[in-house]
C-alpha cells in the first residue's frame, strides 16, 4: 500500500519530469508540452528509478469513456493500460459497494456519489490527495467542496451546477432582462404571466426536480450561509429554522401566484425539457446537464442562462454548486503509482479539454472551454462566481424524498402549513442522523 508520503514523491517526480521536458516560461492556463522525445525506457520513472510507471489502472465511473483522451494517454504512457468501465443506469453506488465488499480486486480509481464518497473517506478507504502539487489546476470550488474533515480524497472532474435556463428571445420580446435577485425574479415572472406566457416549467412529477428548483427559494439563506445544507446533514442546524421556513414560504409564493406551469404535478423531467425547448415556457431551473437535451433538440430561439436569483437585493448572488465525477484513489489499489500518473495527466488543461469536447463534460479544470455545443458557451461567465451548497447533492439520502414530497405538496397548494411540512422533513433527517 502506497503511503501519502510516497504518493507525494511519485507526483513530485512526475512534475520534475515535466519541467525537464521544456515547460519553462509557460504561463498558467497554457497547455502542457507533448511527451518527451526520450523513449519510455529512457525516461525517469515516477518512483525515481529507470523506466516509466507501469501496470493497469481500472477506472470505475458513471462518466462516458473519453476515447480520444485515453488514446493520447496511451501514446504518452505505453506501459500503463487504462480500463475505463462506465456504469450507467444509476447503479454506480451499488457496483462500487459490491466490488469493494468482494475485496476490491481490480479497483483503482472510482467516482463514488457524494454520500458514498463521504463514507469511504471517513472509513479510510481512500488515499489522501491533499498534498498533490497540481491542485491549483482546478476550480477552487471543487477543491473546497471535496474536502472531508479538512482533507481532500478526490478530484472532481466536472462542475455540476444549477442555472436557470431561459428563452432569451421571449425575454427580449417583452423587454425583460436576466434577474439578479429575488425581487427582480418575481417581477420577471409577473411580467411574463401578464403577457400570457408560462413563466416556469417544472417536472414536479419526478421527485428530484422539486429539490432542484429549491436552489431559487433557498437562495437568500445560502447567500448568508453557503454550507447550510451540509450543516443540516450534520445535525448542526435544522429544516425548521426560521430561515428555512422563510425559504419554503418563497416556494409557496411562486405556487400561489401561478408562476409554475399548470399541471406541474403531472409533468415529468423529460416532458418539462420538451415544453421548454418547444418555446412553451420561459424558464426551467436545472443542472448544466440539460445541455444534452437542448443540443439534441436545438430550439428555434436563443437560449440563455443565469445563476438562480434567490438572493435578496444587496446579498451576494451565489452559484449552487457541487463537484461531479469525483475521482478517488482506492486505498487498497495495487496500481497506485500508475493511477497517480493518470490522475496527473487528466488534471492538465490540454487533456481535460479533450474529455470535455468529446463527452460533453463541463470540466472543473481551469482553462477548459465548453466548446461541445454553442449553448454551453453561456455557462462560461458563471465559472468564476462564488458558490453555495447544491441542495440536491448534499441532502441526506432518505431526506431527499421527504423534502421533495413537501415541495410537491406546496405546489399542489394543499392546506398543510409550511411549519408542519418542515417538521416532517426534519424528522426524517433526525432519523437518518440517529442511524449513522
Amino acid at each position: 500500500m502506497m503511503s501519502k508520503k510516497l504518493l507525494s514523491i511519485v507526483l513530485g517526480a512526475m512534475l520534475l519530469l515535466t519541467a525537464c521536458g521544456g515547460n519553462e516560461g509557460k504561463s498558467e492556463g497554457q497547455t502542457t508540452p507533448g511527451p518527451s522525445s526520450a523513449g519510455p525506457s529512457e525516461q525517469a520513472s515516477p518512483g525515481g528509478a529507470s523506466g516509466d510507471a507501469s501496470g493497469t489502472v481500472n477506472v470505475l465511473t458513471q462518466a462516458l469513456e473519453p476515447t480520444k483522451m485515453l488514446e493520447k494517454f496511451a501514446a504518452e504512457h505505453p506501459n500503463i493500460k487504462v480500463n475505463w468501465e462506465t456504469i450507467g443506469g444509476g447503479k454506480i453506488s451499488e457496483v462500487i459497494k459490491t466490488r469493494l465488499a468482494a475485496g476490491g480486486e481490480n479497483v483503482d480509481l472510482i467516482t463514488p456519489l457524494r454520500p458514498d464518497y463521504l463514507q469511504l473517506a471517513k472509513t479510510g478507504q481512500l488515499v489522501d490527495l491533499s498534498d498533490l502539487s497540481y491542485l491549483d489546476n482546478y476550480n477552487p470550488a471543487v477543491i473546497d467542496g471535496g474536502k472531508v474533515d479538512g482533507k481532500l480524497y478526490a478530484l472532481s472532474l466536472s462542475m455540476n451546477f444549477y442555472v436557470t435556463w431561459y428563452n432569451k428571445t421571449m425575454f427580449d420580446k417583452h423587454g425583460l432582462k436576466e434577474p439578479t435577485n429575488w425581487e427582480e425574479f418575481l417581477a420577471v415572472c409577473e411580467a411574463l404571466k401578464q403577457a400570457g406566457e408560462v413563466p416556469i416549467v417544472i417536472g414536479s412529477k419526478d421527485y428530484g426536480e422539486n429539490n432542484h428548483f429549491s436552489t431559487i427559494p433557498y437562495g437568500s439563506l445560502l447567500s448568508d450561509d453557503p454550507t447550510w445544507v451540509q450543516k443540516v446533514s450534520a445535525g448542526e442546524t435544522k429544516w425548521t429554522d426560521p430561515a428555512s421556513i422563510a425559504a419554503m414560504e418563497r416556494y409557496k409564493l411562486l405556487a400561489d401566484k401561478g408562476y409554475f406551469i399548470d399541471g406541474a404535478l403531472g409533468i415529468g423531467k423529460d416532458q418539462a425539457y420538451q415544453i421548454f425547448y418547444q418555446g412553451k415556457a420561459a424558464m426551467i431551473s436545472q443542472q448544466v446537464g440539460v445541455i444534452e437535451f437542448l443540443a439534441a433538440n436545438t430550439p428555434d430561439f436563443e437560449v440563455g442562462a443565469f445563476a438562480p436569483p434567490g438572493n435578496d437585493p444587496g446579498q451576494e448572488l451565489r452559484l449552487p454548486f457541487s463537484g461531479g465525477h469525483t475521482m478517488a484513489l482506492y486505498n487498497g489499489s495495487k496500481n497506485k503509482e500508475a493511477a497517480a500518473v493518470f490522475m496527473e495527466f487528466i488534471s492538465q488543461t490540454e487533456n481535460a479539454q479533450l474529455m470535455t469536447t468529446e463527452i460533453n463534460l463541463p470540466s472543473s479544470v481551469k482553462g477548459v472551454q465548453y466548446d461541445f455545443h454553442p449553448i454551453a458557451q453561456v455557462l462560461m461567465p458563471m465559472l468564476t462566481m462564488p458558490t453555495a451548497d447544491l441542495m440536491h447533492a448534499v441532502v441526506l439520502p432518505q431526506t431527499k424524498n421527504v423534502l421533495a414530497t413537501a415541495f410537491q405538496r406546496i405546489i399542489s397548494q394543499e392546506k398543510t402549513s409550511i411549519e408542519d411540512l418542515a417538521k416532517e422533513v426534519q424528522a426524517m433527517t433526525d432519523k437518518e442522523l440517529a442511524a449513522q
